[in-house]
């Protein structure tokens, strides 16, 4: 039970087939279940590890500046990043548990080479074997900060530091040996590009999402940062500064790590920040006073912030604060309507704009809770009218007995089936597209989450007029895979006439 995903008893998936690599994720929800499993506990234990993040990052951030309008203020735009508000407001993200870990990491760090005592070895050789084990791509951070702090201050730090940053380098070291003899030569490796899809597209669009969305920061900042710390300590012979430049080092392995898999999650890239920003204020805010490139730079940053990451970061706060509740009374009342309509047949569910490839998994969560809530499989089916864009079968130890999750030819709703629109729909979801239905279907019934805060954001605009001038052509390729514009968290249940 302790490696829950490790486990032959864990009933969804295999990680080491998967070629996954996170054996304690989520073990802290074991702990908060010895006193309670209802969702109050674990996100009250969420909210905790809130505030004491919060503290942690106030003091890290006092290590470089002493300006307390410009600590809050920091902490105000983490905090609102899209990143941010969905490592906290969903269950078992290790993005959050990774930049926990890495703050307590970092302020041990700072304390032992203000003291150099043996405590802060111990205590931070434990944080960071912890923050391995719950985020795969923590050990280029942790790697890359303790090789880099070892080889920039070989001349001038003494030679327990030396040894605590070389057991850092060789944690990471470690992880990755087991990662290679436990999972890389009994799975896939931890590689998952979109290959369905052109692959200099999805680096253009994974660049612009995390340059211009999600992360403006790190890619239009802290990588040109490390780029120009490079230069001026290894061309200009520019006296090295060993603990920031070994924090830039380590964020920006993180982030290039993603560009280099060709993946894009908005939440990603939330580890790095902590080892981003220490380094971006002490280095950023005399290179203001001199330089135009870095004013510009930061103008772009702070722009795009300001139009899309901020937005964004709101409107997931809101959307991830009602879709559970929405989602959970659309399963309710699915079950009684079956069960007063179909008393005596099965009728099948579709979900409208999701497709049985890459929109399996939606399938089969949305059956898992229906099932689990009392619903048995002769009772109800699950069937796609939309063809699969992937044929990777669902990744899955547990095969429900529905259509949906064969390969079978497709099959349009038939009267009584029901179709229901669903936050993760990747389809048209506005108004004027749920009125279109009305000719064939009865809307029976609909959540309402009064105050969710709609995606608004300048790249939902761009993408607005690209799903106008774009033929389906074109979309398909993978220049617009989501018209679900205003990702709203409600969910729409029709009926069939």
């Amino acid at each position: 039970m302790p490696l829950l995903y490790y486990s032959s008893d864990f009933p969804y998936y295999d990680s080491v087939d998967l070629g996954r690599f996170t054996p304690i994720v989520s073990m802290e929800y074991n702990f908060v279940g010895l006193f309670s499993t209802s969702p109050f506990a674990y996100f009250l234990y969420h909210s905790l590890q809130f505030i004491f993040f919060a503290v942690l990052l106030v003091f890290l951030l006092r290590k470089v500046t002493s300006s307390f309008p410009l600590i809050y203020l920091t902490s105000a735009f983490l905090f609102l990043l899209p990143a941010f508000t969905i490592s906290w407001f969903r269950l078992q993200l290790p993005e959050r548990n990774a930049i926990f870990l890495f703050a307590a990491l970092l302020l041990c760090f700072y304390a032992y080479l203000k003291e150099e005592r043996v405590r802060y070895i111990v205590f931070g050789l434990l944080i960071a074997n912890l923050a391995l084990y719950y985020k795969e791509t923590a050990f280029l951070v942790i790697g890359g900060f303790g090789f880099s702090y070892l080889v920039l201050s070989w001349r001038s730090s003494s030679l327990k530091t030396k040894i605590f940053a070389c057991l850092l380098w060789f944690s990471s070291l470690l992880y990755l040996t087991l990662y290679y003899f436990l999972i890389y030569l009994h799975g896939t490796p931890f590689v998952l590009r979109a290959k369905i899809y052109n692959q200099a597209l999805v680096f253009l669009k994974n660049f612009l999402n995390y340059a211009t969305f999600s992360d403006p920061i790190l890619v239009l900042l802290l990588l040109p940062l490390t780029f120009w710390r490079a230069y001026r300590v290894f061309w200009r012979r520019d006296p090295s500064h060993p603990l920031y430049d070994s924090m830039l080092v380590g964020a920006s392995l993180y982030v290039i790590a993603y560009f280099a898999l060709g993946i894009y999650g908005v939440y990603y890239l939330l580890p790095a920040y902590i080892f981003a920003i220490p380094p971006l204020w002490y280095y950023l805010l005399p290179l203001f006073r001199v330089s135009r490139t870095w004013n510009i730079l930061a103008f772009l940053a702070l722009f795009f912030m300001v139009v899309n990451a901020i937005p964004a970061g709101i409107h997931y706060l809101t959307y991830n604060k009602y879709l559970p509740l929405n989602f959970n009374k659309t399963l309710n009342f699915l079950i009684q309507d079956i069960e007063a309509r179909h008393p005596r047949n099965r009728p099948s569910i579709f979900l409208d704009g999701v497709n049985r490839g890459t929109g399996a998994g939606t399938y089969f969560i949305f059956a898992e809770f229906l099932y689990s809530k009392g619903l048995s499989w002769d009772r109800f089916d699950m069937q796609s009218s939309i063809e699969a864009d992937d044929p990777t079968p669902l990744v899955s130890k547990i095969q429900p007995p529905l259509t949906v999750f064969g390969r079978g030819p497709l099959s349009p709703p038939q009267k009584g089936d029901y179709l229901v629109i669903t936050p993760q729909s990747t389809g048209d979801t506005s108004k004027a597209h749920r009125e279109s239905l009305v000719k064939d279907y009865e809307l029976i019934f609909q959540t309402k989450s009064t105050f969710a805060f709609p995606r608004l954001t300048l790249k939902t605009l761009a993408k607005y007029f690209l799903a106008r001038i774009l033929p389906d052509r074109q979309k398909q390729q993978g220049v617009l895979l989501n018209e679900n514009l205003l990702e709203q968290p409600d969910y729409y249940v029709f009926i069939k006439k």
